[in-house]
This record gives structure tokens, sequence and C-alpha cells, in this order.
């Protein structure tokens, strides 16, 4: 995957047409819909956690993480290690996949 040779540091607005499906992919199996609106994507657009539809543009990950692309990631994979008091449950996302997806939100979520 083009994106992990990088090191994940492939910069918002550069994931291939494969890449931004996969992450459409994962973000449907892991159901992160049924609590948060994630950026284009049909319904389920949940409301329990925080819209993902800005993600880029948010300074913070769940309030206290500075928002980088490493740190969205590790939210995503571990939400309880990164920040104990969270209400996002584990997911049993994998460190690929939470990177996958991070970049697809980061991508589609207003990157400055």
């Amino acid at each position: 995957m083009f994106l992990l040779s990088l090191g994940f540091c492939q910069p918002a607005g550069h994931l291939s047409r494969v890449e931004t499906e996969q992450a459409r992919d994962l973000i449907r199996q892991h159901g992160c819909g049924s609590c948060h609106v994630v950026p284009d994507m049909p319904a389920p657009q949940g409301n329990t956690g925080p819209s993902l539809a800005d993600q880029g543009r948010k300074a913070y990950v769940a309030g206290v993480l500075p928002n980088t692309p490493t740190m969205l990631a590790a939210f995503i994979h571990d939400p309880k290690r990164m920040n104990p008091p969270t209400a996002m449950p584990d997911l049993g996302v994998t460190t690929t996949n939470a990177q996958l997806i991070a970049a697809y939100l980061l991508d589609r979520g207003g990157a400055p």
C-alpha cells in the first residue's frame, strides 16, 4: 500500500481511488457511521459521537490529542489507551486499517 510505504506521511488530498474505497469499506465494516457523521458516506449518520466531516480542520482528536495523522490513527486503533475517559469503544481496528481510516478522514475532512 502506497500510504504505508511513505511512513504515513501522505498529505491530505492524495489518497488513491483504491485507498479511498478501502477506507470507506473499513468505515462501514467497523460501524463508524452508527455514532458519527462521516464525510462522503451514506447513512447511517449517527450523532452520538462528534461529526467527522471536518476532522481535518479540528485542532484536537477526542478533545485532548493533537490532530495529526499519527495521533488520529492511534486513537482509532486504541481509543481507551489514548484517552481513557473516552466513550469510543475499542472496535478492533488494526494499526494499518486505522492509518487508512485516519488518512481518509483527514483527506475528506477539510485538511487546511
